[in-house]
């Protein structure tokens, strides 16, 4: 069976954020969320680092770590019990103006599912400053909702590519085919 390993590290980024959502409900243990956010973190930083040094995917490698820094950051938040979030947040507004850099890329290399993907990044990203940075809680159900609508994405998304559908083949719908 061909995959691609970005599914690993995909899956699990998909995984944390339906938890994170959870948690942005009130549903369950900070330190548990914490300790997940970490592992997801380093994982996520493992694989950048991999896509950087063994197959010189400096693009994948930094993209990679900009979300492991999150989720990193979250951990250790989390774990620390920390009130201010107001760095993280202003971190968070800094990733959703580079998803846009990323979506611009996709599209004009004619991935529509990548645009799409990095879109939904950035939106998301740009609710975690408004929350952290802002406390806006006029937006909380709007962050809820985009985070488990991010979350099932990216997590169909890891699995698309453990098993090799995308980009090795045309199974995801918004795929244009190279001219």
């Amino acid at each position: 069976m061909t995959g691609h390993f970005l599914g690993v590290p995909l899956l699990f980024i998909g995984f944390i954020l339906i938890v994170n959502a959870i948690w942005l409900q009130g549903k369950v243990d900070t330190k548990d969320v914490g300790i997940f956010n970490l592992l997801v973190g380093i994982l996520a930083a493992i694989g950048a680092l991999y896509f950087g040094l063994v197959q010189n995917n400096f693009p994948l490698s930094a993209s990679g770590l900009l979300f492991a820094m999150t989720y990193l950051w979250v951990g250790i938040n989390a774990l620390r019990g920390a009130e201010d979030q107001r760095a993280l947040g202003y971190y968070c507004l800094l990733v959703a103006f580079t998803t846009v850099l990323y979506a611009i890329k996709a599209f004009i290399d004619g991935d529509l599912g990548w645009a799409f993907e990095w879109v939904t990044y950035g939106i998301l990203w740009y609710l975690f400053y408004q929350k952290m940075t802002k406390d806006n809680t006029k937006l909380m159900g709007m962050t809820i909702v985009m985070t488990y609508f991010v979350g099932i994405e990216v997590a169909i998304t890891g699995w698309i590519y453990l098993y090799g559908y995308w980009p090795f083949g045309n199974w995801w719908p918004l795929q244009i085919a190279a001219s």
